[in-house]
């Protein structure tokens, strides 16, 4: 086999000729990204020897021009001299296919017209039979003097009256019969006119590949090219197992088309690139300082963290308990098995093949598919801040060992077999850390409670206002096994040089939360059955008088 690859560049657009064939074409593979898809089309064909235009139609309207590309494999040596894209109005498209609507429906509406004839007919003749039945009997009635009627007389007029009258009406049942039927077919005849009517709206384009073959014989085209109305989102399931410490993503593929082209048993794949971004380098400019007056805090960290219409934790504790109650009727099998995509990994992204051809609609119907299962070692543990929330979130951290990146995207958490609920995945790469919570720990309590808040007064000639507080967090773990607690609460933190905080001997230890001044993380191992207390005391002094934001 001879193989010819070309990528073209648009040629100027040639008039058709007599040696243009026109060339029936399917798609036959598919990769989308997550704005975009490049559709490969074959199309197979016999060629003659010399110069020869072919051309496929029925291409989507939207598809970029300058991405087009073709490549030609035949028996014999042929050359591609470039191609050309041709805007088709739907007019010009669907001409013969409009037209062809009109005459079935107009042929079929003609039939109806002449059943409708035949019951009219066979009505007449009816009524001409009754009306001739009566005016005998008349003219017999008045003429009984004259002329009597035999018996044999009176059954042959019977019997010819019976037998048109049935006929008559036996001709009326069939032709309603038939018409029935024709009625559906009109409907469908109708509405098979309407969606060509409908496609009028929409053009499409049409590409010419001129090709020169040496000698005649079998040539296949591929002709490739870029939508942007389709793509495809990542959804992942994450399903937690705490007591073999793993945790399983498994990644399915939301895949889009709105391009107006159904695509009907391709090879569908779909990668992790981004096309259009990175083509430019990014210059960093200098960042300039300058001096403002600074603005008064609106809230300490907590009213900064916790919306205004934050539920208490009261309300947040019922709200969990009827979550629970939820969860527990949404109660989700374990699927049987997942199917594993082909994956090829490139220098900048990765494409997920998919294990068999699938159908994609045209019209936007998102299609799911099943790419790829992957089992990672978790590290188990609970979070806790309840300054928030008095509740343990269960946690699990994974590093990223699949050798792909993980994109961002909505997962579906389950704890074991248990739907827990809906949470966002955060891109990870390659040898990054992913960390996801799967609901609240009814086994590991919190409790936090405010012990002290006491105000003085300090200072021998210019009084001071000092607020001194002791807050204390009990933990209690209830579980039969060792559990590790990362809990989280804070410090307030000045901005202004005459607000003061310090740190009460008393406080338990705790390092600092690099990324957010005054949030202290307790690092606990709560042995089982075990139960811990954690103080916090500190000391809050400004001048007597002084408005100061955040205190509570």
């Amino acid at each position: 086999m001879h193989a010819l690859v070309l990528a073209a560049l648009l040629a100027v657009p040639q008039p058709l000729s007599p040696s243009v064939r026109r060339a029936d074409s399917r798609i036959d593979a598919v990769t989308a990204h997550r704005g975009s898809a490049r559709v490969t089309r074959v199309a197979r064909l016999e060629l003659p020897a010399g110069p020869s235009r072919v051309l496929l139609d029925g291409l989507p309207a939207e598809l970029a021009d300058d991405s087009l590309r073709v490549e030609g494999r035949g028996a014999g040596k042929a050359r591609i001299h470039g191609i050309s894209v041709e805007r088709v109005t739907a007019e010009q498209a669907l001409a013969a296919e409009a037209r062809a609507a009109e005459e079935a429906l107009l042929a079929l509406q003609d039939e109806d017209r002449a059943l409708e004839d035949r019951v009219r007919v066979a009505e007449g003749r009816r009524k001409f039979v009754e009306s001739l039945r009566s005016t005998y009997a008349d003219e017999r009635a008045r003429n009984l003097a004259v002329r009597g009627v035999s018996a044999r007389e009176w059954a042959d007029l019977t019997r010819f009256v019976d037998g048109e009258l049935s006929g008559a009406s036996a001709e009326v049942r069939r032709a309603e019969v038939a018409r029935r039927t024709l009625a559906r077919r009109i409907q469908a005849a109708s509405e098979a006119r309407e969606r060509v009517r409908a496609k009028l709206g929409a053009d499409s384009k049409a590409v010419a590949v001129e090709v020169e073959a040496e000698e005649a014989g079998a040539l296949e085209l591929a002709v490739s090219y870029t939508v942007p109305s389709a793509g495809w989102q990542p959804i992942w399931d994450a399903r937690l197992s705490p007591e073999k410490g793993s945790l399983e993503l498994s990644l399915l593929a939301a895949v889009v088309n709105r391009s107006g082209e159904d695509w009907r048993q391709v090879k569908l794949s779909v990668s992790t690139a981004q096309p259009g971004r990175g083509l430019f380098v990014p210059v960093l400019e200098p960042r300039w300082l300058a001096r403002r007056e600074l603005l008064p805090m609106a809230s300490d960290a907590l009213r900064r963290a916790v919306p205004a219409s934050a539920p208490a934790p009261a309300k947040l504790a019922f709200a969990r308990e009827k979550a629970a109650g939820a969860m527990e009727e949404q109660k989700v099998e374990a699927v049987a098995e997942l199917v594993q995509a082909d994956v090829a990994e490139g220098m900048l992204a990765a494409t997920f093949t998919a294990p068999r051809r699938e159908t994609v609609d045209g019209a936007g119907q998102a299609r799911r598919i099943a790419l790829r299962r992957f089992s990672l070692p978790a590290e188990v543990g609970r979070t806790a801040a309840p300054r928030l929330d008095p509740a343990a979130f269960l946690t699990a951290a994974a590093l990223n060992e699949t050798g792909v990146p993980l994109l961002a995207g909505e997962a579906s958490v389950y704890l074991g077999d248990e739907f827990v609920g809906r949470a966002p995945l955060a891109f990870t790469p390659p040898g990054g850390k992913l960390t996801l919570a799967f609901g609240a720990d009814p086994r590991v309590e919190v409790e936090r409670r405010v012990l002290e808040r006491r105000h003085e007064t300090a200072g021998l000639v210019s009084k001071d206002d000092v607020w001194v507080y002791r807050t204390r967090i009990a933990v209690k773990n209830r579980w039969g096994t060792p559990v590790a607690l990362k809990l989280l609460d804070l410090v307030p933190v000045s901005r202004e040089k005459e607000i003061e905080v310090t740190v009460l001997e008393g406080t338990s230890p705790a390092r600092e939360d690099p990324e957010r001044p005054g949030v202290r993380v307790h690092e606990l191992a709560l042995a089982p059955r075990q139960e811990q207390v954690v103080e916090i005391r500190y000391r809050v002094r400004f001048p007597r008088g002084t408005q100061v934001a955040g205190l509570e």
